[in-house]
C-alpha cells in the first residue's frame, strides 16, 4: 500500500486490503454519527443561559466545517499540517516552522468499530480505538490532512497506537520518561524535544532559528494568559463547565491567535456576570481525558444539579494553563523551557511517583470552592483507575467527597451513571444544608 502522498510503499504490519475496505465502509456512518452527536450537545448547551461569545466556539467545534475547510485551503496552498495525539507534543515547535499543529484525540463512539475489527480487544481504551478508527476509515477531514503525526508515549495504548498508525501515515514517536523527578529523566525528555526539532528540520528542509521559535512561544504565551484569565472568571460560576471544556478543546485545532482573541472577548463578557446556577453543587472534574463530542459525563453532572467549576483534565484546564517560562531566549534556552513546561507541571498518571497530582487536586478544589470531585475513568485506562484510588484516599482524609465514574464512549451505561451522579449531587447538597 502506498502512502497518502503517493510515495514509497509502506510496510503493512497491521492493516491489509480487507481491513482498509471494511473501515472505509464505515466512513459515512461515522461522519453522520459524529455530526449528530455534536449537534445534539450544542443544542442542549444553547438551551441554557450562556454568553453570546460562545457562538464562535460552537461554530468552530464542527470537525467537518469551517476549520476543516480552512486547513484544506492552507494545505492546497503548500502549507503543512502536523498532528499530535497527546498533550506532551509542543505545538510551539511545530508552529515555529510555519506548519499548523493539530491535536487529534477522538471522542466519536462510532469510530471505535473499525478499530475493533483490527484489534479484537474490547477492553482497550476507547479513546485510542476511536482515534485509530477515524484514521482507518478516513472519516476525519482534519486528520486526513496531516502530513505527519507526533505520538508521545505516556501509556502502552498510545505506544501501540503510534506503531499501528505507521501503516497509514508518517509517525514520529516521542519516548516519555516514566520518572520525571531525576536529572536522567529530565535530560531524556530534553533529548526527545531536540530530536523532534531535528526531525522537523530534516522534513521541512530548514533550520529552526531562535527568532522563529521566540515568535511562536510568545503567540502561545498570549493564549496561556487568556486562558488563565478565563479560569479565574470560571471559578465564580459565570459559565457552565461543559462550555469551558469546549473552549479548551478548540486549542486542539483552531487558529491560536484567533482563539486567543475570542477567549478575551468571552472573558470581557463574563466580567461582572453572576453565577449561571447559584444553587448548583460545585464539582471539580478529573481523571481520564474527556474528548468532544463525548460529553456524556459533563452533561450528566450539569443536568443533575451540579456545575463543573474546575477540572484537572489534560483535555481541559491543563491544555493552556501553564506558561512557558524562558530564562534565556537562545535556541537551547527556549527548547529547555519548552521541555520543562510540558513535563514538570504535568500530573499525568504515566509518571511515578506522582504525588503532586493529589496536592494539585486539593489546591484546585480549595481555590475554586468545589464541594466534591467526580473522577472520570475511561474503561481500559488503568493508570487513571489506579490514580483514582490514591485520590479517593487523599480527599477522604480532607472530608471531601469523591465519586469515581468508569464509563465507555457509548450510551449503554448512561442511566446507570446518571443514577450515581444524581445521588452524589444530592449528597453534596445535603452536606451543604447540614453544615448551615
Amino acid at each position: 500500500m502506498k502512502d497518502a502522498s503517493g510515495g514509497a510503499q509502506r510496510v503493512q504490519r497491521y492493516m491489509n486490503r480487507e481491513l482498509a475496505e471494511g473501515a472505509a465502509a464505515h466512513r459515512d456512518r461515522i461522519r453522520e454519527a459524529a455530526a449528530a452527536q455534536a449537534q445534539k450537545h450544542i443544542a442542549a448547551m444553547k438551551a441554557l443561559a450562556r454568553p453570546k461569545a460562545m457562538e464562535y466556539f460552537d461554530e468552530m467545534s464542527d470537525h467537518f466545517g469551517t476549520r476543516a475547510e480552512e486547513l484544506r485551503k492552507f494545505k492546497e496552498a503548500g502549507g503543512k499540517v502536523i498532528g499530535s495525539l497527546c498533550y506532551f507534543a509542543p505545538a510551539e515547535i511545530v508552529a515555529a516552522f510555519g506548519a499548523v499543529p493539530v491535536r487529534f484525540c477522538s471522542g466519536v463512539y462510532e469510530a471505535v468499530h473499525p478499530a475493533n475489527d483490527l484489534l479484537g480487544d474490547a477492553g482497550l481504551c476507547p479513546l485510542v480505538k476511536s482515534t485509530l478508527g477515524l484514521k482507518m476509515s478516513g472519516a476525519s477531514p482534519i486528520l486526513e490532512l496531516c502530513d505527519l503525526v507526533i505520538v508521545p508515549t505516556p501509556c502502552d495504548a498510545k505506544l501501540k497506537l503510534g506503531e499501528i498508525l505507521q501503516d497509514m501515515v508518517d509517525v514520529h514517536l516521542m519516548n516519555m520518561p516514566a520518572v520525571k523527578t531525576t536529572e536522567a529523566g529530565r535530560q531524556s525528555w530534553i533529548g526527545e524535544i531536540k530530536g523532534l526539532v531535528a526531525m522537523l528540520e530534516k522534513r521541512f528542509g530548514q533550520k529552526l532559528r531562535p527568532h522563529m521559535l521566540k515568535k511562536s512561544i510568545q503567540t502561545y504565551q498570549r493564549a496561556q494568559a487568556a486562558w488563565r484569565r478565563f479560569s479565574a472568571l470560571r471559578k465564580n460560576g459565570a459559565i457552565w463547565g461543559r462550555d469551558a471544556l469546549l473552549v479548551a478543546q478548540l486549542t486542539f485545532f483552531d487558529d491560536i491567535p484567533r482563539w486567543t482573541q475570542n477567549v478575551q472577548k468571552l472573558c470581557d463578557e463574563l466580567e461582572g456576570r453572576g453565577p449561571v446556577a447559584p444553587d448548583a453543587a460545585r464539582v471539580m472534574l478529573g481523571g481520564s481525558p474527556i474528548i468532544w463530542p463525548n460529553w456524556k459525563v459533563p452533561l450528566l453532572i450539569e443536568e443533575s444539579g451540579g456545575i463543573i467549576i474546575a477540572d484537572e483534565l489534560c483535555s481541559g484546564s491543563r491544555t493552556m494553563y501553564d506558561p512557558v517560562v524562558v530564562e534565556e531566549w537562545t535556541l537551547d534556552g527556549m527548547l529547555v523551557a519548552l521541555a520543562e513546561r510540558y513535563m514538570m507541571p504535568c500530573t499525568c498518571p504515566s509518571f511515578s511517583p506522582n504525588l503532586e497530582r493529589e496536592q494539585n487536586m486539593l489546591g484546585k478544589i480549595r481555590e475554586s470552592g468545589a464541594e466534591g470531585m467526580v473522577f472520570h475513568v475511561l474503561r481500559g485506562c488503568h493508570l487513571n483507575s489506579l490514580d483514582a484510588t490514591k485520590a479517593s484516599r487523599t480527599l477522604r482524609e480532607q472530608r471531601i467527597p469523591m465519586l469515581k465514574v468508569e464509563s465507555e464512549y457509548d450510551e449503554g451505561d448512561l442511566e446507570q451513571v446518571r443514577t450515581r451522579v444524581e445521588a452524589f449531587i444530592e449528597m453534596i447538597k445535603a452536606r451543604r444544608e447540614s453544615s448551615g
